[in-house]
């Protein structure tokens, strides 16, 4: 699918929460918990206005940003479709079943919210993970650093270690808050899926460097 294509079903997509919480608005109380703990636990309430047409609304315009900044690109070429088009239906669907959440826990039925987001969270990084070693040098999808930028060579090598990384990631993630769920576990993961690849990334750019140093001193 086209990124534009891709991009108006997920404009279609981010209509349904505002069609579904209007549809509940007046069955819910006017305070509406919007944020929980590890446990599912609330820890935070806001107002139903903001509750049911704020939150998706930012999403709505995070979406929109996200299409327009990586359309900026001047390699935007090199980004490829299909992992563009993971953010631009997910990020959607994402709100989707964050409104069905908020309806349904409010209304007294039992969810295990964190074992579902993590699901999500999980999923979109394993489809990610799938797809990042086929995207090529741009500006704005992949891991963006001065010497990945900066060659091909170094780029390639690190999203196809990152791909395997975010892919291992997110079913760590996911078992972890099925088995254990602690938050510092899911911080230490997450930690590992952001600065692996970029120590993996610099330490090729320099063995890269150190080569082409040997290289010309042989000369």
């Amino acid at each position: 699918m086209k990124r534009n294509k891709a991009f108006k079903l997920g404009l279609a997509l981010s209509m349904i929460p505002f069609i579904i919480n209007a549809v509940f608005y007046s069955k819910l109380p006017d305070q509406i918990a919007t944020h929980f703990d590890i446990n599912g636990v609330p820890d935070n309430y806001s107002s139903k206005n903001f509750a049911l047409f704020g939150l998706p609304a930012i999403m709505l315009a995070i979406y929109v940003t996200a299409y327009v900044i990586t359309n900026l690109d001047p390699k935007r070429k090199n980004q490829g479709d299909k992992a563009l088009n993971i953010v631009l239906i997910f990020l959607p669907l994402m709100s989707i079943v964050i409104s069905i959440m908020t309806i349904a826990f409010t209304l007294g039925k039992k969810i295990d919210i964190p074992i579902i987001m993590a699901s999500l969270v999980s999923l979109m990084l394993i489809l990610i993970g799938n797809y990042l070693p086929k995207v090529k040098r741009n500006y704005t999808i992949g891991v963006k650093l001065p010497w990945t930028l900066d060659s091909d060579y170094v780029w390639d090598k690190t999203h196809k270690l990152a791909g395997k990384v975010f892919i291992l990631g997110g079913l760590g993630l996911l078992l972890n808050t099925i088995f254990y769920n602690k938050l510092w576990s899911s911080l230490v993961i997450v930690a590992i899926i952001i600065f692996i690849p970029g120590i993996y990334s610099y330490v090729i750019y320099k063995n890269q460097a150190s080569s082409i140093g040997d290289d010309e001193d042989e000369e």
